[in-house]
Formats: structure tokens, sequence, C-alpha cells
């Protein structure tokens, strides 16, 4: 057995060959302590599995943990009653026999039985082959039963290729029971591909070290408790990247408290004291060429060898990246194959406001360069950056004129507004063809009025010249209609759009112009005429440049047949945009979150929630952003609805409040209406008449501000407060009145063929006929509704209508009016009425699923509304990852989804976790 470990150091007083005495400093191998360390579990259960392991490596930057780490695990060891020895390792121990001398001492300090003959061959001749020394360490080992822990604290120190040999023939030849860890600010040169092959390797990162959320929370509580709210938390953790030193660093500021703390946080950069005071110190004890090397690559967001060469004129740059790779220089990389990099925010922020102090002048030509790189790669976003950066206003506008209607055209269009702000008004005034590619971005990013007066002043301009083109006319007419359209006035664009479209020889203008005159003939339901309106085929290689044209159309093509309830038709156009979309420009785009918005509809209205939410809801604000109203409408009508076939009425009202805020701020009338009708729907459902009065009062509102006079976009408007008010006057038992009104309405939608809306009418005409007596009529009508919906696929807006529904089914069935092959149909929507009226009646559907959960479950289903990631969260929760995936299996299968947003959504509308 182990014998205790000594109290007295072995002392190198030995005289050696020549009279001299090898120095021995004792406090080497005293292990590192440290005082108020935050928990990390996470990171010790990954090291408790080093007993089955040769070889551990803690390898970051300073500043990350590592000391404190391995001064942990020693701690937890020695508790246990493991031999722990542990050297620190300087510049000085940079020769083997110095080397082996201090691990040889630090392991009898741990073993006494261990040692005591190695050191004796040092100090006997200091010449000695350190294979001798080794293998009389080697041996001792193995007489000794229990595992033995070797830490050897900052091995970067160590460049001595006779040391590396040496550390690597021990790992070979120790006894399995003897383990050793590294910690290391660079990859250390041992055999570290083949322990890893042998499973003889842990290993623990600074992407591992960094603090997460809850550590952040966790390290502040201890320092600065209760001063920091979650959010700026969040956002701490966020600008210091879990950098453990710079949290350390903020944190002991004696003058940084309370509001002053969250100003800090809010304020932070690596330029700030005391960072950059960090930061310098660890700079100064590099090679000046090195830092040089940093300060004009600082420019970057992302490094690469090639890049850098034509920045710093250095043909050895991709050695230098290697190197600062190599050293741990808060260089994070991007890829996998270490061809591109990027520094630490932090590190970044310090490194430019220094070369902006130290050699302000060179940083134009540094980002010329840049530019000049990019261009020449043909990546025009990063060089019109650089250029802007650079002051080389003039090739930057030449550059946008290059890319700029191609962003454009693949829905790219706030890379290209976030150009337009950074240059005045005056320096774009010549820029005829990228001033219309800003002015087509604005219409599509919903900015309607800067998009028209824009184009009214390259109009002025155009129209000025001696020979005014007729086709830059044409264009700024094609914004101007689309501006309009996507304001939701469907009349004006149309005389604007249709002459584009006769006279324009741009296939770009005339097809987007086509899609304001469909939007036009769709919304006074001129189907014949939309159908009729022409289309440009573009070829495979165009279409894949006209992404946002072709999406739009297929969209509307979409859209004209769901008036029509031909759902299948719908989602065929729906899908095939959403193809294009993912295929040429991703499906995390503007130009893919269009379809999806509507495909989500077709899924709700099928009964389908789950894929229907699954569609929008990582999709949201891009959806907000850059989609007409139609797809803003489908997407907070399906997720409104979702929450509330789930019981979570105040998230659904939560929703319908964000949905009119957008109608409001973006003067969308039609969206405004939408929301309140859903809003008196709640309402009526539950028996509030008030409140649902208060609702048809502002529709009264809604209309008399958009008229329509003849059918239009804005007739809907008017469609949604009559139908509404009928919904009332039903539930206030005047019938009559509500009839008249539904037959009004009745007669309208039929006149602009919008079956879709008929189909709302009728199931309305079959309850107010069924509240007054008018059982026969009322499952006359009714019978009809099935049957349409039934072959049009129609299922949850039916059921949505609720109790009334039910009573419908039960007088038609009892009265033989369901036909046979309408059974099926009939039968599920019985049995969805049955399961809806039993989720009232039982304990909440949360409290069923709350229930399922385990309490692990629930708190890895919190950490991820909180934004957490899944090596977050084992973090935090002291588990693996493997373990949090299993969970996360576990929760999906319980609440019925696939993703992660999802999963957080449908714990939101359960009430589960808190909307935000």
């Amino acid at each position: 057995m182990i014998q205790p470990r000594s109290s007295h150091p072995t002392r190198g007083t030995g005289t050696l060959p020549g009279g001299g005495q090898l120095p021995f400093l004792a406090t080497k191998i005293l292990p590192a302590r440290f005082g108020g360390l935050v928990a990390r579990p996470r990171l010790l259960a990954i090291l408790s599995g080093l007993p089955a392991k040769r070889l551990g490596v803690i390898k970051a930057p300073a500043g990350f943990g590592k000391s404190s780490l391995a001064a942990t695990w020693v701690e937890t060891l020695e508790q246990n009653g493991h031999a722990v020895a542990w050297l620190t390792i300087d510049t000085d121990d940079d020769e083997a026999t110095r080397f082996l001398f201090y691990v040889s001492q630090a392991l009898h300090q741990a073993c006494p039985d261990v040692g005591a003959s190695a050191i004796g061959l040092i100090l006997e001749n200091n010449l000695i082959d350190p294979t001798a020394i080794l293998s009389s360490l080697i041996n001792d080992l193995a007489e000794i039963e229990d595992d033995v822990y070797l830490f050897l604290e900052d091995y970067h120190w160590v460049n001595a290729p006779r040391i590396h040999q040496t550390v690597a023939y021990f790992l070979k030849h120790a006894p399995s029971h003897c383990h050793v860890v590294l910690t290391t600010r660079t990859e250390p040169p041992l055999p570290l591909a083949t322990l890893r092959a042998q499973n003889q390797l842990i290993e623990i990162d600074a992407e591992a070290l960094r603090f997460d959320t809850q550590e952040t929370k966790a390290f502040l509580d201890g320092t600065k408790p209760g001063v920091l709210e979650i959010p700026d938390v969040q956002l701490l953790q966020r600008k210091t990247e879990g950098w453990p030193a710079a949290l350390r660093i903020i944190s002991s500021m004696p003058s940084q408290s309370g509001t002053g703390l969250r100003e800090y946080v809010h304020n932070l950069s690596g330029s700030q004291r005391p960072i950059a005071a960090y930061l310098t110190e660890m700079l100064d004890g590099l090679p000046v060429e090195l830092v040089d090397f940093m300060l004009r690559t600082a420019v970057l967001d992302r490094l690469s060898g090639p890049l850098c060469e034509a920045v710093t004129g250095l043909s050895a740059s991709r050695a230098i990246l290697a190197s600062l790779a190599q050293r741990q220089m808060l260089l994070t990389p991007l890829d996998n194959d270490g061809v591109w990099f990027r520094y630490h925010t932090l590190l970044a922020e310090y490194l430019r406001q220094r070369l902006e102090a130290d050699r302000g002048i060179e940083v134009p030509q540094l980002h010329g360069r840049a530019a000049l790189w990019y261009a020449s790669h043909e990546l025009w976003t990063e060089a019109v950056q650089h250029a802007i950066a650079a002051g080389a206003s003039d090739r930057a506008i030449g550059w946008i004129n290059n890319c700029a209607m191609a962003l454009i055209k693949r829905g790219d269009l706030f890379t290209l507004l976030e150009w337009q702000r950074q240059f005045p008004d005056e320096l774009m005034r010549g820029q005829c063809e990228v001033r219309l590619a800003i002015a087509w971005g604005l219409a599509l990013a919903l900015r309607f009025d800067d998009a028209l007066k824009l184009a009214t002043d390259i109009e002025s301009d155009i129209a000025a010249t001696p020979l005014p083109d007729a086709n830059l006319l044409c264009e700024c007419q094609a914004i101007r209609s689309v501006a309009i359209a996507l304001k939701d006035d469907s009349e004006s664009p149309l005389p604007l759009a249709q002459d584009c479209v006769n006279r324009s020889s741009d296939p770009w203008t005339a097809n987007v112009a086509s899609n304001v005159v469909r939007f036009s003939h769709m919304k006074t339901g001129n189907l014949k005429q939309f159908h009729a309106t022409p289309w440009i085929p573009y070829s495979v290689e165009e279409d894949r440049r006209n992404v946002f044209a072709s999406v739009y159309r297929h969209c509307l093509n979409g859209l004209a047949e769901e008036r029509q309830i031909r759902l299948a038709a719908a989602d065929e156009h729906y899908r095939e945009g959403f193809r294009i979309a993912e295929q040429d420009v991703g499906p995390n785009s503007v130009a893919a979150a269009l379809p999806a918005s509507l495909i989500a509809r077709i899924k709700y209205e099928q009964g389908l929630l789950d894929e229907a939410e699954a569609w929008v809801i990582d999709r949201i604000p891009l959806i907000n952003s850059g989609t007409m109203l139609d797809c803003v409408w489908s997407t907070y009508f399906v997720i409104s609805r979702v929450a509330a076939a789930r019981l979570n009425f105040e998230r659904a009202r939560t929703l319908l409040e964000r949905a009119e805020n957008l109608g409001i701020a973006r003067d969308w009338g039609r969206l405004s209406a939408g929301v309140i009708a859903e809003q008196a729907r709640l309402y009526l459902n539950d028996g509030r008449l008030d409140e649902a009065a208060a609702c048809v009062d502002r529709l009264e509102r809604l209309a008399r501000k958009y008229p329509a006079p003849r059918p239009s976009a804005w007739s809907e408007i008017g469609w949604y407060h009559r139908l509404t008010r009928a919904h009332l006057l039903g539930q206030q038992a005047r019938p009559d009145e509500a009839n008249s009104i539904l037959q009004q309405l009745q007669h309208e939608a039929e006149a602009m063929e919008h079956r879709q809306f008929l189909i709302s009418i009728a199931i309305r005409q079959s309850a107010v006929q069924l509240g007054a007596g008018k059982a026969a009529e009322a499952v006359s009508r009714f019978r009809r509704v099935l049957a349409a919906c039934s072959a049009a696929g129609l299922y949850q807006t039916v059921l949505d209508e609720g109790p009334v529904v039910s009573e419908l089914l039960r007088v038609a069935r009892e009265g033989g009016h369901v036909k046979a092959d309408m059974i099926p149909y009939v039968d599920r929507l019985a049995s969805g009425l049955q399961r809806a009226r039993q989720d009232r009646a039982a304990p909440s559907s949360s409290a069923r699923i709350l229930s399922a959960l385990s309490p692990r479950e629930t708190d890895i289903l919190t950490l991820i509304a909180d934004g957490l990631s899944n090596k977050e969260i084992a973090r935090s929760l002291d588990i693996g990852p493997e373990t949090v995936k299993s969970h996360l299996k576990s929760v999906f299968t319980k609440l019925g989804v696939e993703k992660r947003a999802q999963a957080v959504s449908r714990a939101q509308t359960l009430g589960i976790v808190t909307t935000q």
C-alpha cells in the first residue's frame, strides 16, 4: 500500500560532477490551492474517467481556469485517498535532467517508496541517460498497487525534444495504475493520436472550460450576489465568451457594483481597463513580430493564411497563424480544416483599439488590401465592407454595383440596406443602378415609404437627363407598385404594374410586376385575370438568380388555390416555392420563410398542429421582417390557434397582441382586423360578451379607416367586422340581425369567389339557425359545409367552432343526414371534439405533460427555453452531453415534437415555461 505523503520533500543538495549543486525549490511540487472557485462538476465528471486512461490534457489559453480545475481535481483525489504528485513547470525546467529531478521529487513526495533511487542517480551524475532515470521511476511505480496521479502544470514551457521523448516513454511504459495530467496552453508534441485510438486519452479544451450562462451566474453570485439580472448575465457571458479570466477581472473591480456593474457590462469591450491591461501583459510575453502580425490582422473578422498574407505582406502568414493557434492565443477555429480562424471578441476589440492608437495611419491601407483580396475571390459582401472601412467609397460603390441586384434577387435584402446606410445621399446620387437596387430592397423589406421616396427621386433624376432611359423609368414604376402592394393596397398598384408587364424588357422587372398584378386580381376575386397574367419563364440558371420573384409567384398561386379551398394544389405551389428557396439560398432565409408560413396554415387546416407550428416557429423573425402580410397573418393565426387548442389562452392572446402591434406599425389594417376578430372569437367562446362587443367596435372603426367601395384586399376588413358582429348577435339571441348580416356577406364572398371565407360564413349561419330553433335548415346547410370541407381536406377550421359543431353533428346524425361516404370524416370530427371536451374537463394539458416529464426533463426543457446549448445544459446539470441527448429524445416524444424550438414553443403554449 502507498505510505502517507512525506512532510519534507527530499532536498537536492548532492554534489554534482564539477562541484556544483542541483537547486531544488520545494514549492514547485506543492499543488496550487485556490479559494472561492465555482463548482464545475461537469468537468470533474469528465476527469473522473481518468483512472481508465493514461493521460489527461487540459489545454486552453491563459486565464481559462486550467490550474484551478487541476487543483480542484487534486483535492478530490486526495480526499479519496489517492496518491497525487504535482509539478509546476517554468522556463528553467526546459532541460531533461532537471525536469526528471523535479518529477522524481514530486513522485517521492506523493509516494515515499517511489523516486528515491532516481533522485540518487541524478545527484550522482546529471549526465546520466534519462532512460535510466525513467526505468528507476517506472520500476518503483510497478511495486505500488494503488493508482498514482502525476500532474504537470504549465507543460507549455517545455520545448526540449528530449523532455517530450521522456514523457512519451513514461506514458508508454509506466504501469496502468499510473496516470498523467498536463495543463498547457499549446498542443503538446506527444503521441496523442495513438492514445486517442487506444482510448487512453481525456481532453478538456478551451471550449469546455468556458463558463456557460449558469456557471457565469454562479460565479457572479459568489462575488457580486444579486447585482445582475439574468439578461445581464447572459450578455456578459456572450461578450466574454465564457472566458474565466475576464469574468474574474470584472468581478474583482471594487468600483463596479449595482447599476455601475450593469452599465459596465453593457459597455464592455476589450479596450476597457482592466481587461486591456491583462491583454497587454499577455501580449508582452510574445515575440514582437507575432504581436505586429496580430495588430495588422485585427481589421479582419476572420483570418486565413492567404488573406493574412495579402493584408500583412508576410509570406509566412500560414505559419504564423499556426503558431498563434498552437500558442492558444485566444484564436478560435471556424472550420474543421484549420483554414479559417477568428480572434476572441475582447482580444479583437483590444487589438483594433491598439492598432488605431499606435499606427492608425495604416488602418485604411490594411482594409484596402483586405478589400482587394475579397474582391479577387468575388466575395463581394466582405469586399464592400472593407472598402467602406478603407474610405474607398468609389470602389465600394463600384463593387456594390456588381452584386446589389444579385443580393436583391436572392432575397438578401438587409446586407444591401446596411451598406446604403453608410453612404451619404450625395455620394449615391450618381449611382442609378445601385440606388435602384436599394429601392427594391427597401420595398421588399417592407420599408414602404422609404422605397416610394427613393423611387420617386430616381425617376426625377432620370427624367432630368437628356435621353431618359425608358427601361430604368419602368423599373422605378415597378418598385413603386411593389411598395404599394406590400402596403396591402391592392387597387392603386394595378395600373402601374400592368404597364410594366406590358413594356418592360427586363425579365426580373416584368415578373415582379406580374406578381403585383396577380396580387391585385386575386384580392378583387378576378381569378380569370389572375391566371391570365403572363410570366416570363426563367432558365434553370436564371431561376437561381431570381429566387425571390419565383418564390413570390408560387406563394401567390398557392393563396389563390387556398381561397378556392383546393388545399392540395395550394400545398404543391408552396412546397415548390420552398424547394427553390431552400436549394438556392437555404432554409433559413427570407425567401424560404415566405412559403413556410403558408405551408403551416395548410398543415393547421389538416389538423396537424405540431407540424404546422414546426414550419414557422424557427422562422418568426424572418417572417416578421421580410414577408408580405398574408405570410405574417398565416403565421400568427397558426401559432395563436395552436396555443388556444392546447388551452394556453394567455399565450394565444400574447401572440395576437404581437401581431396587432405589427399591424399598427406597418399600417396593415387587414392584419389588425384579423387579429381583433381572433381576439373576439376567444372572448365569445369564453362567454365574455362585453369584451367581444368592444372588439366589434374596434373592427367597425378599422372598416371605416380602410374603406372598400370596390372589391379589394381591404374588403376582408369589413368581412371580419361583420362576421364577428354576426357571431356576437347570435350569442345575444338576435338571430334575425345575425342572419341578415351573414346573407349579405355570403353574396359578397360568392361574387369574389372566396370559397374559404364562405365556409366560415356557412358554419356561422348554421350555428345561428340552430340557436334560433331552425334545426332542419341548420343541418341542411351544415351538411353542405361538411361535404365541402371533407373534399378539401379542411378539418381544424370546423373543429375550432367547438360545442356548436358538436350539436350540429349530433342533430345531423340523429336525423340520418350523414351520407355513408361522409361517415369517416364526421367520425374524425366527433373524435376531435370529444378530445377537446375531455381536455377542458380534465386537468390541464400542461399538468398532464408536466406530470409525464421527469424532474430532470423539466429542468432540461427550462434550460432550452433559456437558450442554452446541449453542452451548456450538460455543464449546468453536471451530466454528460449524451445524457442530455437521451433526455431530449424523451422530452421530444412526450411533447410530440422533433426540434428544440418546437419543444420550447410547445412548452410555452402549455404554460410549462414562460412566454417572453
